[in-house]
């Protein structure tokens, strides 16, 4: 007779300790939310941070082939998309050509995004430490290529810039 009666009982409550039960699990379910939201919040900060990172290569005017390689080992190992490739010069000299090159490779690569830029000057540690500081991109986010053999620095005088060969 007691289960019957203690099943009536529920039967004819039901809607009381559903409200009951849901209540209950607000309860409970509340700071766990306010938590998800906070880590779901700090999380999707940081994949943008990461993924808004900029690497730089500085080019002397490679050919394509070199610019090729940058642009492959940047997709394949970085998590970034973004990549300014900086000429800088002494001497005006026409990079029509290297313009051309850097828009095939633009249109070839359309998952990076790929910024020109010419700077007049001499390349050195000085250039690499003045673009560091004003775009907020650590050194060793910047690259450059195979030096030749005139080149008066060595590659570790130049603060952690990377070395593509």
């Amino acid at each position: 007779m007691i289960p019957a009666l203690l099943f009536i009982g529920i039967m004819l409550n039901r809607v009381i300790l559903i409200r009951l039960l849901i209540e209950a699990l607000e309860y409970f379910y509340q700071p766990l939310r306010k938590m998800v939201i906070l880590s779901n919040r700090y999380l999707e900060k940081l994949s943008s941070e990461i993924n808004s990172q900029e690497f730089v290569f500085f080019t002397k005017g490679d050919d394509i082939t070199i610019l090729n390689k940058v642009l492959q080992y940047v997709e394949d190992n970085e998590t970034t998309k973004k990549l300014k490739i900086v000429h800088v010069k002494k001497d005006p000299v026409d990079n029509e050509a290297l313009k051309k090159d850097l828009e095939v490779l633009d249109r070839a690569y359309g998952g990076l995004d790929i910024e020109y830029i010419e700077i007049e000057g001499t390349f050195g540690h000085e250039i690499i430490d003045e673009l560091s500081e004003k775009w907020k991109i650590p050194k060793n986010f910047m690259f450059i290529g195979s030096p030749g053999n005139k080149f008066s620095y060595r590659v570790a005088d130049l603060g952690g810039v990377r070395l593509i060969m």
